[in-house]
């Protein structure tokens, strides 16, 4: 079932790769330091970088300093390497690839969908190098009209990333790129472009998963909607287990709008435990397989719960957030109060619907297990979780929040991880706190419990304002306040 949000999709796309003027053939390396945020660093870095001029001399010569992280670009003789790791100040030091001749033409810098910029994707797609190399990914959608003509997945017919296609509503067909623009046949297209797509006329990064092996699946039409389809959705799924594929996505939701009324699903349903859907969803999970579903996009209507299947326990449900302040985007699915565990699991930015947000967080998964193939299903999602910014205290609006590619870099190195999340309580029926300069808004989750929340509200900062009194709602007994993730602190009312 194809329910998306009712405003036009647009990608903010934002500039990944610096450069700099380097010397010729000459390997350098990145430093990094451990400031915290470079905004209010900048100057504590440059006296760093003197103090190591001083000690060094000769042997170590600074290139480019980033504005938006903590890190330099440096030349150094190796035998220093291991001097410079055990300053107190370093963080790590890792070696840039060797370095070009210079060309009369400049170089397109890589931008990032902002999806992708929102979680850091950098430090796993560019650090690391991972693209979903090996991994093999099911999509159980609504058809792929045309994804060999899409600039940015043109590479997967000309690596022959597509290895198999099934079609559940045209039997015999054998074509993945046929189908009806008015049908919304190319709802899958679009659901590619999140997972693997990467325009290189361009240099526009969409998904992180550019070089997974895909296998799809068209179960669902884009204007009729039958009970039947979701008989194509259990096959599919059933299908991929058999094929030996861990990681499936899944952008497709069942609840109360098929053609006939008598089909319609209730709210009762969404309970984890069901639908015959959600019951195949958990048992997948059960022997390993990774589903990432989205939510849905009922936020604002009267269903406002999830969608079937995003309720079973063990799929990684994935809601949407805004761009400037990362709180819950009006149409994302909510999880129902009934239900004993989070749901959404993360959330990140989509401008169209969760169908756009899912894809996102597969392709992410995709680069994990491609890190480490040893890693089950379960652990995967407990990293994406860990990573997120409202890991400490989540919601059932967007769960753990929007997953951290540095902390999941961190995470798979087992390093020790830094909280930011702090906790008070208050004994009146408002509270002052202060907050860190700079920061431009606050998203405030009252709530009924520690999970479930009564009413989002997000608050516009004013310049130099470092100090804000939050006033309690009534029947709220928890409040999380939240700047991106600069910023948490969880409130209990007395």
């Amino acid at each position: 079932m194809l329910k998306q949000a009712f405003f036009k999709t647009i990608f903010f796309l934002f500039p990944f790769y610096l450069f700099s003027v380097a010397v010729l053939s000459q390997q350098k390396y990145w430093m990094e330091f451990d400031f915290g945020e470079i905004d209010s660093q900048n100057t504590q870095i440059s006296q760093l970088q003197e103090s190591l001029k001083k000690m060094h001399g000769d042997k170590i010569k600074f290139h480019y300093q980033s504005k938006w992280h903590p890190v330099v670009s440096i030349s150094i003789e190796e035998d220093l390497i291991e001097k410079l790791e055990s300053h107190q100040q370093v963080r790590s030091i890792w070696l840039q690839n060797q370095l070009q001749q210079l060309s009369l033409h400049s170089p397109t810098p890589i931008e990032y969908s902002y999806a992708l910029e929102q979680m850091k994707a950098q430090y796993l797609t560019d650090s690391m190098g991972l693209s979903g190399n090996n991994i093999k990914i099911g999509v159980i959608d609504g058809g792929f009209m045309d994804a060999n003509v899409e600039p940015s997945l043109k590479h997967l017919v000309e690596k022959d990333q597509i290895k198999f296609f099934q079609d559940y509503l045209l039997k015999g067909n054998k074509d993945p790129f046929y189908g009806k623009r008015i049908s919304q046949d190319d709802h899958g297209t679009q659901v590619l472009r999140m997972i693997v797509g990467s325009d290189h006329g361009t240099s526009i990064k969409y998904g992180m998963a550019e070089n997974a092996e895909l296998y799809l699946a068209r179960t669902d039409h884009g204007i009729r909607e039958r009970r039947l389809e979701e008989d194509y959705w259990v096959a599919a799924l059933e299908l991929f287990y058999d094929m030996g594929i861990r990681l499936v996505n899944s952008s497709l939701g069942y609840t109360d709008s098929y053609d006939k009324r008598k089909e319609n699903h209730s709210k009762k349903e969404v309970n984890g435990r069901s639908s015959m859907i959600t019951k195949t969803a958990q048992v997948a999970a059960e022997k390993g397989m990774l589903i990432v579903s989205a939510a849905g996009n009922d936020g604002h209507n009267k269903w406002e719960i999830l969608s079937l299947p995003s309720d079973a326990k063990d799929v990684l449900t994935v809601g949407a957030v805004r761009y400037d302040d990362w709180s819950k985007i009006y149409y994302s699915s909510i999880g129902p109060e009934k239900l004993n565990y989070v749901k959404p699991d993360v959330a990140c930015f989509a401008a169209n619907g969760t169908s756009f947000s899912a894809p996102v967080i597969t392709g992410l998964a995709a680069c994990i297990w491609e890190y480490d193939t040893t890693l089950t299903n379960l652990e995967v999602i407990n990293i994406i979780q860990k990573s997120s910014h409202l890991a400490e205290n989540p919601n059932n609006f967007i769960g753990y929040g929007v997953p951290d590619s540095k902390k999941i870099l961190s995470l798979l190195y087992q390093e020790k991880q830094k909280s930011i999340a702090k906790s008070t309580t208050a004994t009146q029926d408002y509270i002052e706190i202060e907050i860190p300069a700079n920061t431009e808004s606050l998203v405030l989750y009252h709530k009924k419990d520690h999970v479930n929340v009564i009413e989002q509200q997000s608050i516009k900062i004013k310049d130099g304002q470092t100090l804000v009194r939050i006033k309690k709602p009534e029947k709220a007994k928890y409040t999380s306040i939240v700047a991106q993730d600069q910023f948490n602190l969880e409130v209990e009312w007395k």
